[in-house]
């Protein structure tokens, strides 16, 4: 499948970033090798339709397109994305130096699941036209892991960035000077706020709306968005944000404990069990436990239940109250509290977000406990 993009629309300023500028605001959406298709149609899309779309659909003949959106890439023409999808990159890197916006869509490449992150040479034409379009007066921008170009170009050192949640460890890790906060969905940073990281999936979408509220106006902005049907993630990335607990710290007497914890998280004398199988004493437990795996072993058992209760909120119409009981909390009122502190959101108002239909005659609750792996963790 190929999607290719309109026509291009008459050139705006660069620099040029007043809502009441009547020329449109260029955008340039970069793709880097490992591109999500999905990340570049549905940006170009919104963008291209603000101050337009909702006129159209209202039947008002004073339409006007905010936004000129160009695609570029290292070279013009077919441009293979993540997941086999064919774009179309009408511009190169070098036709369009410096847009009033540089959008940095999602990218999706094995190496950055590696530990440390891995950088594939491709990217460095990307990122060596970010650091100059940002030097150049260009607002950039990012989505999820496209923070990753920001931040071999430099632009992120010594601020704070948000990244998609499951990359946030590794990005801490590879980049020591960048402040992650994978719980904000937007971070606007630097002079003038020329910076803005977005996160993970389709923040892009807020991001998006930023960018229109910013360069045409915040009623252009909630026109578009509900043109588009678009929630805005209020509440952050937190409730999105799945729990994933350290594993592969080599020490085995934290292990040990660990599967104690993972196959008896509901039992009231889990704890006393964890440090049985340790062969810890008390004290060395509670210091080797937080050296291992980064929480001690009361936070641990808390993220342990709450991701349980997660699922069991995901696929079933069992009772908070039920739930917390079988998790290990008979009190209704502290299980509440700790699941809001947690995710973000209270128990019900994750069920009605997140909450899957039933498939009748099937049993969640036979596959709910996670095992824990002590081979691969040792």
């Amino acid at each position: 499948m190929v999607f290719y993009r309109r026509h291009a629309l008459p050139e705006g300023c660069a620099g040029r970033i007043g809502v009441s500028d009547p020329k449109p605001t260029t955008v340039a959406i970069v793709a880097a090798e490992g591109v999500m298709s999905s990340a570049i149609a549905g940006p170009f899309d919104i963008l291209s339709s603000a101050g337009y779309i909702w006129q159209v659909l209202n039947e008002d003949p004073a339409a006007a397109r905010r936004f000129n959106v160009s695609v570029l890439a290292r070279d013009r023409g077919p441009l293979r994305c993540f997941q086999g999808l064919t774009a179309y990159a009408d511009k190169a890197l070098e036709d369009m130096p410096a847009p009033d916006i540089a959008f940095v869509p999602t990218v999706f490449l094995p190496a950055l699941f590696e530990e440390p992150i891995g950088i594939p040479d491709a990217w460095q034409p990307v990122v060596d036209w970010l650091g100059a379009a940002y030097r150049g007066g260009s607002l950039v921008c990012s989505n999820s892991s496209g923070a990753i170009l920001l931040a071999e170009a430099g632009l992120l050192d010594g601020r704070a960035a948000t990244i998609h949640w499951t990359l946030a460890e590794r990005a801490r890790q590879k980049y020591p000077a960048i402040r992650f906060q994978p719980d904000r969905v937007l971070i606007p940073e630097g002079p003038g706020e020329r910076i803005v990281t977005a996160g993970g999936g389709t923040c892009w979408q807020d991001l998006a709306l930023y960018l229109i509220a910013r360069f045409a106006g915040s009623v252009t902005a909630a026109q578009t968005a509900k043109s588009f049907t678009i929630f805005r993630k209020v509440r952050g990335q937190q409730p999105y944000a799945e729990w994933i607990p350290t594993r592969n710290h080599g020490d085995a007497a934290v292990v040990r404990a660990q599967e104690a914890l993972h196959s008896g998280f509901p039992d009231a004398g889990v704890m006393s069990a964890a440090l049985a199988a340790s062969g810890l004493s008390s004290r060395t437990f509670k210091r080797r436990f937080k050296a291992a795996t980064g929480q001690s072993a009361t936070d641990y058992i808390q993220h342990l239940r709450v991701k349980e209760a997660r699922f069991r909120l995901e696929t079933t119409n069992t009772s908070i109250e039920e739930i917390g009981a079988r998790i290990g909390y008979r009190d209704v009122g502290f299980f509440r509290a700790l699941f809001r502190r947690l995710v973000g959101l209270t128990p019900g108002q994750y069920r009605e977000q997140f909450g899957l239909l039933e498939y009748p005659g099937a049993d969640p609750f036979d596959s709910a406990a996670e095992p824990f792996d002590a081979e691969a963790a040792s």
